[in-house]
């Protein structure tokens, strides 16, 4: 198989394995924000996003459709009810009914059990029915107004047969609210059609006339104890005794739904979606002179149900999203969790999945502005369970091969070219192939001298740095230093790694090392200090060479030998690079070159050229190459050759 093939060959064998990853990430990433979407943080998540909506957007001033009146602290106390126990205030609220129809109520619901009869209270001593036609009046209220007012019953509790009587068979309604699996009540699921709906919502829904299809959240504005209408049961019986008080009664309950319930402390409460929201009251809903309930951490369950009734009739309701766009973001947040985790690097990740949290939540406010409900955080755990899946996937897989090239070039090559032989799968079978190359050998001219007048600690620190300097042009170049050889360095390009135009490239780099000679002679006090360059290009043997307990990367054969020997050349020529002519060839032609040497080099039978550049840089004596190494019957012939190269230079596209 030709490199190109194998190169293309481990390219889709790459691209089907991420695409296996990416699937398996983004499944189970939809898995786990499938699961998360009853999760107990959505709730808290929620609740917040109408924190800030309320924080943001205008309380509502459309006048509520349902108004409370509450057995309180203050009626309890007074000195009008003081005396009468709780269970025998059904004649107040009698009265106070009557007055409020009076005034214009739409219809009452009675948020109280009433699991006794003060008509069927005895003494017990005597067994007198000491209180018999106490509740008539109130009978008589349920019973006239059959089809207007609503009492409650619950799953442990139910009205005494005659006050069940009185209501009639529709007159009688559960209260039990629905609560979500932190506890917190949000949501109500109407049962249709609403009026013979078993549930006291549904039934207060019917007398409203309300228009309602499927389950919904109301959205509060503020905390109900403070925006929802609300009259203390004291107020409403004083008001029926003042000079004014049927206006202010009209002002209250008129085309309203009202509601009576305890907001005593620790009585019938839940813990409602509007915990974390304002605490305002609505233009013009100004309790009585009785004041209004404290606010507390739970929410008295008679302000839950007025909530629940009323925010459908002013449309200050969410809706659940539909599965459809659950299913959509959470999907996309998989897939963009996947594929973070499989291309960036690993430190970036947490930054992602703040970025998907964000994200998350600021879908779900968008949604939620748009009258939806969606779990907020439900996308981001999809994108996190894809993104660790992916990670682990890059770490464990994917990244095996990067990190068999980092421990074999990591301190040979730049991250970036390690990073993309990974990519490509370009490290050689061990046996290694044939390829064109280019080999440099680079030595520190006088390093013997050098080292016979200083000391050994001083001369691994100029070696040390000269090599520190040439070996991070050879990096920057995209060479790869294959070894150091006592007082020299092995550098190639085109191997381990593709480097495009590598005679350019190797050529660049020794000018870019002669470059560094005075700071390197500056830095290492060591005036005299010289580099000498050799450069040949052509085929040789590359590969991962070695047995399978010990093995390294190296570059063999005559291309490496002829490059080795051309070093002695360039030092008769008193040159600081001499390169032969395939290098020579493949460079531009308004690149000016030097004939130093043509003929056969020890050990090869084909003819060698060897040229330098045209530059001033390059002399070591100042005066020039030493021109005498070619002989004067070959000049000519290698002028003529060198010239031809030059034209078919550029000649080429």
């Amino acid at each position: 198989m030709s490199e190109a093939a194998r190169a293309a060959s481990a390219a889709r064998e790459r691209r089907r394995l991420k695409a296996a990853v990416i699937v398996i990430a983004v499944i189970a990433g939809v898995l786990a924000g499938i699961g998360a979407t009853r999760a107990l943080w959505e709730g808290w998540i929620n609740d917040r996003l109408l924190q800030v909506r309320a924080l943001v957007t205008d309380l509502p001033q459309d006048r509520f459709p349902v108004a409370v009146v509450g057995l309180d602290q203050a009626s309890l106390t007074s000195k009008r009810l003081e005396a009468i126990p709780r269970v025998f205030m059904s004649q107040a609220f009698a009265k106070a009914g009557t007055a409020l129809f009076d005034a214009g109520a739409k219809a009452i619901g009675l948020d109280f059990v009433f699991a006794f009869s003060a008509d069927a209270f005895a003494d017990p001593q005597t067994g007198e029915a000491r209180l018999k036609g106490y509740d008539r009046q109130f009978l008589r209220f349920l019973y006239e107004n059959r089809g207007r007012v609503v009492v409650a019953r619950t799953s442990t509790g139910i009205p005494h047969r005659s006050i069940s009587a009185a209501a009639g068979s529709d007159g009688v309604r559960s209260t039990e609210i629905l609560t979500d699996n932190d506890g917190v009540v949000r949501r109500h699921r109407p049962q249709l059609p609403l009026e013979t709906s078993p549930a006291f919502v549904d039934a207060m829904l019917g007398h409203a006339e309300a228009s309602v299809d499927r389950p919904y959240i109301a959205v509060p504005g503020a905390r109900l104890a403070t925006s929802v209408p609300y009259l203390s049961l004291l107020d409403v019986l004083d008001l029926m005794d003042a000079a004014d008080g049927t206006e202010k009664l009209k002002q209250f309950a008129e085309g309203r739904v009202i509601l009576f319930g305890s907001t005593l402390p620790n009585e019938d409460e839940h813990l409602y979606l509007d915990r974390f929201l304002p605490r305002e009251t609505p233009l013009g809903e100004g309790a009585g002179p009785a004041g209004r309930p404290p606010v507390r951490t739970a929410t008295s369950g008679v302000f839950i149900l007025a909530d629940l009734i009323g925010s459908p009739l002013v449309g200050r309701v969410v809706h659940e999203a539909p599965f459809a766009l659950v299913g959509l973001s959470i999907v996309a947040f998989a897939l963009v969790g996947a594929l973070a985790g499989l291309n960036l690097p690993l430190p970036s990740l947490p930054l992602v999945v703040v970025g998907l949290v964000l994200a998350g939540i600021g879908l779900a406010y968008v949604v939620l502005m748009s009258g939806w409900m969606l779990p907020a955080g439900a996308p981001p755990t999809a994108g996190f369970i894809a993104l660790m899946v992916a990670g682990v996937a890059q770490v464990a897989v994917l990244k095996r091969r990067e990190r068999e090239l980092v421990r074999l070039f990591g301190h040979y090559l730049s991250p970036q070219v390690i990073r993309a032989m990974a990519e490509e799968e370009r490290l050689s079978d061990l046996g290694g192939e044939t390829r064109k190359v280019v080999i440099a050998f680079i030595d520190i001219v006088g390093f013997t001298r050098m080292s016979e007048r200083l000391p050994d600690r001083e001369v691994v620190k100029v070696v040390n740095t000269v090599f520190d300097a040439i070996g991070a042009e050879i990096t920057r170049s995209e060479g790869y230093i294959d070894k150091y050889i006592g007082d020299a360095v092995m550098a190639v390009w085109n191997a381990p790694n593709d480097v495009e135009d590598p005679e350019a490239r190797a050529v660049a780099c020794a000018l870019a090392v002669i470059d560094l000679l005075p700071r390197l002679r500056q830095r290492t006090g060591q005036p005299e200090l010289d580099l000498r360059i050799a450069l040949n290009a052509g085929p040789a043997l590359v590969g991962d060479i070695g047995g399978e307990t010990r093995r390294s990367f190296t570059v063999m054969g005559t291309t490496v030998n002829a490059a080795s020997r051309i070093e002695s050349i360039a030092k008769d020529a008193a040159v600081r690079l001499a390169f032969t002519g395939p290098v020579g060839e493949a460079l531009p032609a308004s690149v000016p070159q030097r004939l130093l040497w043509r003929g056969q080099l020890r050990g090869l039978t084909t003819e060698t050229v060897v040229l330098t550049l045209d530059d001033a840089r390059l002399w070591m004596d100042g005066q020039g190459p030493a021109l005498s190494l070619v002989p004067e019957n070959v000049e000519p012939a290698a002028a003529a050759d060198a010239a031809q190269s030059r034209q078919t230079a550029s000649s080429r596209p």
